[in-house]
């Protein structure tokens, strides 16, 4: 009877540590998703500070729309005839691949000379810095 008690004991106390240690251990995770929270909550507002800043900063379309008015200057928007398409834009056309191999070959076998001069100015500023 006083080693069931005694197992009994042991069992009992065994459970509540094991559950006390799991309730820590579930404290601190949560704290750390609190300050994961509190980290972008931060950045979040911020954002939005410096977007309150931006937008107090811009004008109102209707105050541009009277200085426009004041200053005679009528906008209008393009007709269709004037607008460009960008599909519709032709590309630049690049040198043919033959030609740039004969200039690389070229540049290949030019003489080069082998001591290159550089000014005055460029030492004293390299020196400087």
């Amino acid at each position: 009877m006083k080693l069931s008690k005694f197992v009994g004991i042991v069992f009992v106390v065994t459970l509540v540590t094991f559950l006390r240690t799991q309730q820590r251990v579930e404290a601190v995770l949560y704290s750390y998703d609190i300050k994961a929270k509190e980290k972008e909550i931060e950045k979040l507002l911020d954002q939005r500070r410096d977007l309150e800043y931006n937008i107090a900063r811009l004008k109102a379309p209707s105050y541009l729309e009277c200085r426009l008015e004041e200053h005679c200057v009528k906008m209008v928007m393009p007709d269709r005839w004037q607008l460009i398409e960008a599909d519709r834009v032709a590309k630049a056309e690049t040198t043919p691949k033959i030609v740039q191999l004969g200039r690389n070959l070229a540049h290949a076998f030019t003489l080069r000379s082998e001591a290159e001069a550089t000014p005055a100015k460029q030492k004293t500023i390299n020196k400087k810095r």
